[in-house]
């Protein structure tokens, strides 16, 4: 019985631990962007070391992202534009998890100015 329980339990960490997020890989030019438009938040928005590295992150990811959706030359053009709107939205979503109420109003009063929305024409 206790060999068991002990079999169960290994299983079940195996199992979690197989789950992991891993995040696309951001080359050296795309984790510049993301600093620099981390740090133009910063200067807005009084971010603590913790939401400076979290924004940072954040807009790595997202960068990424936006950039595979471009590049996908399989996709038309009116998708392109709705899968990159819907990354600006999501990418909002995920900035209120980091950012203070105070912060989050001013966050989406600047965005536009320092990250605006990828039209593709």
């Amino acid at each position: 019985m206790k060999n068991l329980t002990l079999l169960l339990l290994l299983m079940g960490c195996l199992q979690l631990s197989a789950q992991a997020y891993v995040e696309p890989y951001a080359d050296q030019e795309i984790s510049q962007e993301a600093k620099n438009l981390a740090l133009e938040f910063d200067q807005e928005l009084s971010l603590t070391e913790r939401q400076l590295m979290l924004t940072e992150r954040k807009n790595e990811e997202f960068i990424k992202r936006y950039q595979e959706v471009i590049d996908d030359d399989s996709i038309d053009v009116s998708l392109k534009n709705n899968l990159l709107s819907d990354l600006y939205r999501e990418q909002g979503r995920e900035m209120a998890d980091i950012l203070t109420r105070p912060q989050l109003l001013v966050y989406s009063r600047i965005r536009d100015e320092l990250q605006p929305l990828i039209v593709i024409r």
